[in-house]
């Protein structure tokens, strides 16, 4: 009997023995997942900051490109309407030129068309006033012939100079608008 006694005691501490292994394993796996997730943890509150510092970023970066773009175009608004004042200046001044400002131009432009036998002027509404047909006779190139047209353009200033067919065109609200691409590029630098 002392060795049932003996072979009992032996089983039960191997099955102790088993079971320690198992709580110390459990406890071990048990730690390793606690561990583990103190680790995910700290990962998730790190990446959490991560995306809160790269959303704050980025709305900042929006917010500073709008106010950016929406400074760009008040500047922009800002030269385009000294551009436009500008030429609608010049428009204005062409249009209200003195009698002998305007006889000198209407003068030069004749000049241009002295291989010509005959060509017809037609002046804007606004310059009438400025010439008549007595004036174009006594001031054109001598092999010209000019005929002055009892028709007036409404509503503008200059002339317009009619040769076989074809109408050359001196309108001051033309001239200007034709000039813009030329010489907006330096206007622009002369301002800005």
């Amino acid at each position: 009997m002392a060795d049932l006694k003996l072979l009992t005691e032996r089983v039960v501490e191997k099955e102790k023995a088993a079971i320690r292994t198992e709580i110390e394993e459990a406890k071990k796996q048990a730690e390793d997942d606690i561990q583990a997730a103190e680790a995910e943890e700290v990962q998730k509150r790190l990446q959490a900051k991560e995306q809160i510092k790269a959303d704050a970023e980025h709305d900042y970066t929006i917010r500073r490109n709008t106010l950016d773009i929406r400074r760009r175009n008040e500047v922009l608004a800002a030269k385009q309407s000294i551009l436009n004042n500008t030429f609608k200046e010049a428009k204005y001044k062409l249009d209200n030129l003195d009698k002998e400002t305007f006889r000198q131009f209407t003068a030069n432009v004749l000049k241009q068309f002295t291989n010509e036998e005959q060509v017809t002027l037609k002046l804007g509404e606004k310059s009438a006033h400025s010439i008549d047909g007595a004036w174009v006779t006594a001031n054109k190139p001598a092999e010209l012939t000019v005929l002055v047209s009892d028709e007036t353009v409404k509503g503008q200033s200059g002339f317009l100079i009619e040769k076989n067919g074809i109408e050359y065109n001196f309108l001051f609200d033309s001239l200007v608008e034709d000039a813009k691409t030329d010489i907006l590029p330096d206007i622009s630098n002369e301002l800005f």
